[in-house]
């Protein structure tokens, strides 16, 4: 049992830096790449349950982002993350909308109708928030990247 545990964590972190070297090894403008994160990311912390990738191809059509920075952008939520993604999101609805439930993670879905108008606040808000700075993160680690390499073919 142990030995299952430590491979399937081992296997998520050996996805999450695929995905990494995916969004570090892209082409386009550090626009498009620091869009197409935002927009990865925002679908992967919203609760979408594994149609962040529809959602992206749908804005794809509108926005014009890297479309393979936002598939690989959406794996911030993994099963590693999700509980403490859905948590946050909880916590942050209760500051705008009060309830008497609990969130616990082991009957949370049984009280999805009370819960999940307080987790949509929630998520919304946590989601926008990690767009917008995965956006700028992203976009400043691009064009410094850039920079160096430039620089560097220069000498």
């Amino acid at each position: 049992m142990l030995n299952r545990l430590k491979i399937f964590v081992v296997n998520i972190f050996r996805k999450a830096k695929l995905n990494l070297l995916k969004i570090h090894n892209a082409r386009g403008s550090a626009h498009e790449i620091a869009l197409g994160a935002a927009i990865g990311a925002f679908w992967g912390v919203f609760p979408t349950f594994g149609l962040s990738t529809v959602l992206s191809l749908l804005l794809y059509k509108v926005f014009r982002f890297n479309l393979i920075v936002a598939i690989a952008a959406a794996f911030i939520s993994n099963p590693l993350t999700s509980p403490f993604l859905l948590m946050i999101s909880y916590k942050v609805g209760t500051l705008f909308i009060k309830t008497n439930i609990k969130f616990e993670f082991e009957n949370w879905y049984k009280n999805i109708s009370q819960l999940g108008y307080v987790m949509l606040i929630g998520a919304t808000i946590v989601s926008t928030l990690t767009a917008i700075i995965i956006y700028f993160v992203t976009k400043n680690a691009i064009q410094r990247r850039r920079a160096r390499k430039l620089l560097n073919s220069r000498t």
